[in-house]
């Protein structure tokens, strides 16, 4: 009986073990939950409670108002006035009746199953989407919040994904549910959410998308507006069909899973094509500075959300994930931004974009012809910012005002040669190895391009080669310093029509990009030059301000250093003389005030360029067509260069003429031939700077190599000049011989200075051995002295002796003077005979 018992007693334990086991795991992790819960409570409390707060306050003072449109989004300038009112669309809020049952069962089935049994948490569902979460590793692939939480986030919450704005909604969602029924909270839901396309709230989808109310949508129409709210910018229609269809589709399935339609009504569903209407009833229309800040506006949105913008890449993977990236992003700050709720302060001058549009306009009038579409078929387009503050304070995108698309910062074009300044001269200043006075060969070249003039000036220095604007020496130079170099510079100046194909691509160096630059981007970097090296990160926004967030943005970034005070200091002194110049190409464009600017024409003048800047404003001007063609007779100089040079006389004219103040590490030296430094006075002068200087010997490897090259020149000029003064010499000689010639064929007869001109004869004619006409010389001469010799001779001695090659006067030494006494000699550093003779040189 004993055993038995014991062994009755050892079945309860074995059966009673593992019960206790998951009990006591199951408190284990309860009191460690509780203590990490309490532990992230008093962690975080004053956190959490200021969310609560947050709730407590949104719920007490919520209106039924407050489930309609937004306000409008309005732009500002910079005194203040509206200058745009960007509306959502025509708004109208459906009351729950009007709103089709189908997308009601839509949105139950696709956002919220458990809608009508919860009281606005649904535990169920965020167990379920933490159990994923943990599964997928830490990915979220399903969403925790009930329609009610997504009411109280569309309407009094950001859309951007924080832990304080979740825990906002877990109070809030309770609460409202208390205040408003079922029916309400999803009559809510219909009329807040967005549908991408303008379309704010389901009435005016249901018009855009399928041309009808919203009451009558059926049950494929009803989850493809589910599923546009979903993500606007992915599943739009119109922009995205694919996705959006399998959206609708993935909405249908799960409608006949919740038994809201029937197996058929799934099928016939999901066969129908997802066509769209597009029933457009506009808003306010977009003009060019509210479509300017806009794009500005929702750039500082992304900056906010943490977004890092990049500008060169390295390959296409690279660029196209960048790409796919922004996009996205951009797309939905910009929706978001044009659902309203928004104002948005620049620094957009009203008075400036005015005078620049009417500059335009004027102008163009000649040039009459129409495109397809209405527009003007040759357009234009600029952006002036103002040096002082680093703002955009005009920008015009096309004549007239009737067209919303914005060339100024919409379009790519080929900068042509306006890019020069930027990629290769101020790049290569820098490296210290180039410099306003160097020496570089103009010249035509295999696989390099040609000079628009056709013109070669062989050893030129770079400061007229960029005057003149060379192909040659910027292509030499953007090779010599390396092309991704050059291309980094314009990646620090946020330069947005960078490609990954452009990288190694040494057409850059004369404006050849793949995708081509924004006006707005070259008035930017034209503005560093202006600024001392400095670019400003500004836009045209001062401050953006949200209806429910209060102001979300003050323009306060921080310029960035992109070149030294030297180098842009180096730079503007040099671009003066595209003005002041003769042989400038935009000579005569030159301000009463101090001015620096660059000409840019592409092959057949497709595009036309003047970029150019006072101490106060930098403006950049582009004209063409917008499908480029050949303009003959159009260049940088003419309509560009015109628009900009009337432009910035007047709004520079009351300015007092203000020039750069040149750095304390730039010195004037004396240059010599070479254009090097020298300590020898030579006439003449040009910019140097310490700074450069330092940062080539800093490169040793690189130094030294220049150094040698140096002299190299050095050693090759000289040679150079023997070799003249030697050819001169030949040329003398062989005058002086055939003067002596005929001297001597002249002669009736002989007398004391026949022989010596007989010997000065001979020695011009040795000077001469080796030379192509030395043998006709020799047989010449030959003949000249037979004919004197035979001649009766004559004693001379009472007479004056007669003044010949070679003679001197009475009492004057009777030497034979050697050929190149009488040329002016070079000592090697004054190199104006050789470059007078030099081929091409004018």
């Amino acid at each position: 009986m004993g055993k038995k018992r014991k062994k009755r007693k050892s079945a309860w334990i074995i059966f009673f073990r593992p019960i206790k086991i998951i009990l006591f795991v199951f408190l284990l992790a309860l009191a460690i939950g509780c203590l990490a819960g309490g532990a992230i409570f008093f962690k975080y409390q004053d956190e959490i409670m200021a969310c609560r707060e947050k709730a407590d306050s949104i719920i007490s003072q919520t209106t039924k108002a407050d489930f309609s449109q937004p306000t409008d989004t309005k732009v500002y300038d910079s005194e203040g006035n509206l200058i745009g009112t960007i509306n959502s669309g025509h708004y109208e809020y459906v009351p729950f009746k009007e709103i089709s049952e189908n997308l009601q069962n839509a949105y139950v089935a696709q956002e919220d199953r458990r809608f009508y049994k919860h009281h606005g948490i649904d535990y169920k569902g965020l167990l379920r989407a933490g159990v994923v979460f943990i599964k997928n590793k830490g990915v979220a692939t399903q969403g925790g919040s009930t329609i009610t939480q997504q009411v109280i986030k569309n309407t009094y919450l950001t859309q951007e994904r924080t832990i304080q704005r979740k825990i906002t909604e877990f109070f809030a969602a309770p609460r409202i549910e208390d205040k408003y029924s079922k029916q309400d909270i999803l009559e809510f839901y219909c009329n807040t959410n967005f549908y991408a396309n303008r379309c704010y709230g389901v009435s005016e989808a249901s018009r855009y998308y399928f041309d009808k109310a919203a009451k009558d949508l059926t049950v494929w129409e009803a989850a493809t507006l589910a599923g546009i709210s979903n993500n606007p910018s992915k599943y739009d229609p119109v922009a995205h069909p694919e996705t959006s269809k399998w959206k609708r589709d993935q909405i249908i399935d799960n409608m006949a899973f919740c038994k809201f339609i029937t197996k058929e009504e799934q099928e016939n569903a999901k066969a129908q094509p997802l066509t769209v209407a597009k029933v457009y009833e506009g808003g306010t229309r977009e003009n060019y500075q509210t479509s300017y800040a806009i794009h500005s506006a929702v750039l500082e949105m992304m900056k906010n959300d943490g977004f890092v913008f990049q500008y060169v890449f390295q390959s296409k993977s690279s660029y196209d994930s960048y790409k796919e990236e922004y996009q996205e992003l951009y797309q939905a700050k910009s929706d978001m931004v044009r659902k309203g709720g928004f104002e948005i302060h620049t620094s957009l001058d009203s008075k400036l974009q005015s005078m620049l549009q009417e500059n335009i306009d004027s102008h163009l009038k000649g040039f009459t012809e129409v495109q397809d579409n209405g527009k003007f078929a040759l357009q234009g387009a600029a952006v002036c910012v103002d040096n002082r503050t680093g703002y955009v304070v005009a920008i015009v995108g096309g004549r007239g005002t009737d067209d919303e698309y914005n060339r100024g910062f919409l379009s790519r074009r080929q900068p042509g040669s306006t890019i020069k300044p930027l990629i290769d001269y101020a790049p290569a200043f820098e490296t210290g190895f180039y410099y306003p006075s160097r020496l570089v060969n103009d010249h035509l070249f295999e696989g390099g391009p040609k000079n628009s003039s056709g013109k070669y000036f062989g050893e030129i220095s770079v400061r007229e080669a960029l005057n003149r604007s060379l192909n040659t020496v910027a292509w030499q130079i953007l090779s010599d310093i390396g092309v991704d170099k050059g291309i980094s510079y314009l990646g620090k100046m946020h330069f947005a029509g960078l490609s990954y194909m452009d990288n190694g691509n040494s057409s850059m160096s004369i404006g050849g990009f793949t995708e081509g630059a924004r006006v707005v981007d070259m008035a930017k970097g034209y503005s560093v030059l202006a600024n001392q090296g400095r670019y400003s990160n500004k836009t045209c926004i001062t401050s953006i301000k949200s209806q429910y967030d209060g102001e979300i943005y003050k323009g306060s970034s921080a310029d960035e250093r992109i070149f030294t005070e030297d180098i842009a200091y180096m730079v503007t002194d040099v671009l003066k003389g595209t003005l002041d110049k003769p042989y400038g190409t935009g000579s005569g464009l030159g301000l009463k005030i101090p001015a620096a600017g660059k000409t840019g024409t592409t092959n057949s003048s497709k595009d036309t360029w003047f970029c150019g800047y006072t101490k106060y404003y930098t403006t950049a001007v582009w004209v063409g067509y917008d499908t480029p063609r050949a303009m003959p007779g159009v260049y940088g100089k003419t309509y560009s260069g015109k628009m900009w040079h009337d432009f910035m006389s007047e709004i520079n004219k009351d300015l007092p003429p203000q020039d750069w103040d040149m750095p304390p590490t730039v010195s004037l030296y004396p240059v010599d031939a070479r254009g090097e430094k020298t300590d020898q006075e030579t006439g003449n002068k040009d910019l140097f700077s310490s700074v450069a200087e330092a940062a080539a010997r800093a490169d040793s490897i690189k130094w030294k190599e220049e150094e040698a090259r140096k002299l190299h020149e050095s050693q090759a000029q000289m040679v150079q000049a023997a070799s003249e003064a030697a050819r001169q010499a030949k040329e003398q000689a062989a005058v002086s011989l055939q003067e002596l010639i005929t001297e001597l064929n002249a002669l009736d007869h002989r007398d004391s200075s026949t022989d010596d001109k007989i010997t000065s004869a001979k020695t011009f004619l040795e000077q001469l051995n080796g030379t192509e006409n030395y043998d006709s010389l020799k047989q010449a001469l030959d003949n000249a002295v037979s004919h004197a010799l035979s001649l009766p001779k004559q004693d001379n001695s009472g007479k004056p002796q007669e003044i010949g090659p070679g003679m001197g006067r009475p009492g004057e030494s009777t030497a034979p003077a050697f050929p190149g006494d009488d040329l002016p000699q070079s000592d090697g550093t004054d190199g104006s005979q050789a470059e007078a003779r030099a081929p091409g040189m004018e």
